[in-house]
């Protein structure tokens, strides 16, 4: 009976078993997973350190990274040199078209800082190296750029032996035979080299820049036309001259920009009307942009700039090396960022190369080191020197408060002592980060329109000057303002000694400046007075430690400090006897890269460095010099260190 009962299908008598619900798998997201469009953009934001890994990763990704040029065109070698086990990756990215690689190649082969050769033939080995990848980083940069590598084969040359220097050269020489892609840009170099040889060579240096304009350069065509302007003196040709100067402008190339306009300021050749003529001008103010610098410790910039001011009064540097080696450190703080501990190798190292491209007396690396109390090695100049180099594109030269006060001066020329006025103002201003929010062009109106107050020019502000630069002094007053509180403030930046760092102040005190320094200037109150606006103080925060007096560390003294400390250990009569120990420390990213690398010992019998010595005479005639600055100068700097993060 019990088979024949029927159960209904409720949940007590009949139970359904339950399904199983099975979760579908989510495809893991990996990089592969990217659209390779995308996939290739990341790959090129990666240090070099960084692709290595990922390249070891999975084997497509070894393929995308092999396959693709873009790739390695734009790795990092951020804080990476060249070594005998990481060459090869430089050497790969060079050849693909990293720009960054090929300038450390060159500068670490010249210097035979990095690569380890053998000693046998070393400096044509080196040489021929150099001379590969520089011609390479030329290669990659803009047609219309300024040519840079000559700066780094320029004389001094190794008086004795072998010079890699000038093995650079000939190769070079060589390769405009060859070539025709790079003749123009190569030749200019060879040029650049020869002028500042003796006069025997300066008419070949002539020839070259003339076969190089014929190449396509723009920077030899303005080198000629400089030179020409020197001997013109058909005025039946003067306008054709300024025409081709135009023309030049036109193209792109800034000197020649700023040639045009004082030309245009002090005279009208090209017979245009005043208003297009004011407006030519005008264009050139215009075009400057700002290189801001809020982000960074204004306290540490000011000390590196104070030192490097007073570096320059004791090697007699000009003012515009000064101010285009202030402008390579601020345009590389821009782009990256620099520990404290490192500020000062940077300043140095921006001077070494802004000297070799300006003056014809320059900043030996081995003096550099000195000069820094040997708190760098060579080694680490010499990388410094290839960080600034790759980081800047090449572009040592930009237009600078100098330059545009000079078309200023050539609109309306100001006296003597008023042009002194006006330069000390110029020096003064590279002290502090906060003026770098406007631009270069927009100071120098600023510090004119200063100028002319304190020395009570009337009219102030002509019309002349405000159709010609497009500013009105109504745009000036709020800069103007706010230099005369920071250039005339008695509250000066301290060192850990509390001394004042006034740098600018002493230089200017000299009597070649008529002492402008030392006179008195008006009030703020007479300021606002002469400029007809209100008695309104522009906010302003000085650059002043933050923390207690032990947690600073400043360039503490100077070349041309009063102060004398005695140095603890004997000093050196030969200069000669400062070279750094070459074992420099290893980056983290070397170590993580390489994980056994060992210190390189650095010969410099067949480097470009022996060039980089003074000569023997150079040598006799600055004994005495460095004799008397010894003292105070070494002795003060083996107390200083850069400024501790």
């Amino acid at each position: 009976l019990s088979s024949l009962v029927l159960h209904c299908r409720c949940s007590k008598c009949f139970t359904v078993p339950a399904r199983k619900r099975v979760r579908k798998r989510v495809p893991a997201l990996t990089l592969l997973s990217l659209p390779e469009e995308v996939l290739l953009c990341v790959l090129q934001c990666l240090s070099a350190e960084d692709l290595l890994a990922v390249r070891a990763v999975h084997s497509q990704l070894r393929d995308i990274i092999d396959n693709h040029s873009s790739v390695w065109a734009r790795v990092s070698f951020r804080d990476t040199w060249p070594s005998p086990n990481t060459v090869w990756l430089f050497e790969r990215a060079a050849e693909k078209g990293n720009f960054e690689a090929a300038v450390k190649l060159g500068i670490a082969y010249l210097y035979n800082e990095g690569p380890l050769l053998s000693d046998e033939g070393r400096a044509d080995v080196c040489g021929r190296k150099a001379s590969q990848f520089f011609s390479l980083a030329e290669s990659l940069r803009s047609p219309t750029a300024d040519p840079f590598i000559w700066v780094f084969i320029r004389p001094p040359w190794s008086p004795t032996g072998s010079c890699c220097k000038a093995v650079v050269f000939d190769r070079l020489k060589a390769e405009c035979e060859t070539n025709v892609e790079r003749r123009g840009t190569l030749l200019h170099c060879l040029a650049r080299v020869l002028q500042l040889f003796d006069d025997d060579k300066r008419a070949e240096a002539l020839t070259l820049l003339e076969e190089s304009s014929q190449s396509g350069c723009l920077q030899s065509a303005y080198l000629l036309w400089e030179h020409n302007r020197k001997t013109m003196a058909d005025p039946g040709r003067y306008l054709q001259f300024i025409r081709t100067l135009r023309d030049y402008a036109a193209k792109g190339c800034w000197e020649a920009q700023l040639s045009l306009a004082k030309v245009c300021s002090s005279d009208n050749p090209l017979g245009l009307e005043q208003r297009a003529c004011a407006d030519l001008v005008a264009q050139l103010f215009r075009s400057c942009p700002p290189v801001s610098l809020d982000f960074y410790s204004s306290l540490s910039r000011y000390i590196l700039v104070d030192w490097l001011v007073e570096v320059t009064t004791m090697k007699d540097f000009s003012s515009l090396t000064l101010h285009v080696t202030v402008g390579c450190v601020d345009r590389y703080l821009a782009l990256r960022s620099v520990p404290k501990a490192r500020l000062q190798l940077l300043g140095i190292a921006c001077m070494v190369v802004c000297t070799r491209y300006i003056s014809k007396d320059i900043l030996t690396i081995r003096e550099a080191v000195w000069l820094t109390d040997n708190t760098y090695k060579y080694e680490d100049l010499v990388r410094m020197m290839g960080e600034v180099i790759s980081v800047l594109e090449g572009k040592i030269r930009t237009p600078t408060l100098l330059d545009y006060g000079q078309v200023l001066l050539s609109l309306l020329p100001l006296e003597r002592l008023s042009v002194h006025l006006f330069s000390y103002l110029c020096e003064l201003t590279l002290l502090y980060s906060a003026l770098t929010t406007y631009s270069s062009a927009h100071l120098a109106n600023a510090i004119l329109l200063l100028t002319r107050a304190l020395h009570h020019y009337a009219p102030i502000w002509p019309i002349q000057l405000a159709e010609y630069t497009g500013f009105s002094k109504q745009d000036l007053v709020p800069c103007t303002l706010l230099l005369y509180v920071k250039c005339f403030s008695k509250d000066v930046p301290k060192d850990y000694r509390q001394m004042s760092l006034t740098g600018v102040k002493q230089r200017f005190e000299d009597e070649a400046y008529q002492h402008i320094s030392k006179e008195k200037v008006i009030d703020f109150k007479e300021l606002c007075q002469v400029l007809e606006v209100p008695e309104v103080e522009p906010y302003m925060v000085l650059p002043s430690p933050t923390g207690q007096p032990a947690d600073i560390h400043t360039f503490l003294s100077s070349p041309s400090s009063n102060s004398k400390r005695r140095r603890e250990e004997s000093l050196p009569v030969h200069r000669g006897s400062f070279v750094a120990t070459p074992t420099a420390e290893l980056s983290t990213q070397e170590e993580t890269l390489v994980g056994d690398m060992l210190d390189w010992s650095l010969d410099t019998s067949c480097s470009g460095y022996e060039g980089d010595q003074e000569s023997e005479g150079e040598k006799e005639a600055k004994e005495g010099e460095s004799d008397r600055h010894s003292e105070q100068y070494v002795g003060n700097l083996k107390s200083q260190c850069t400024i501790e993060s």
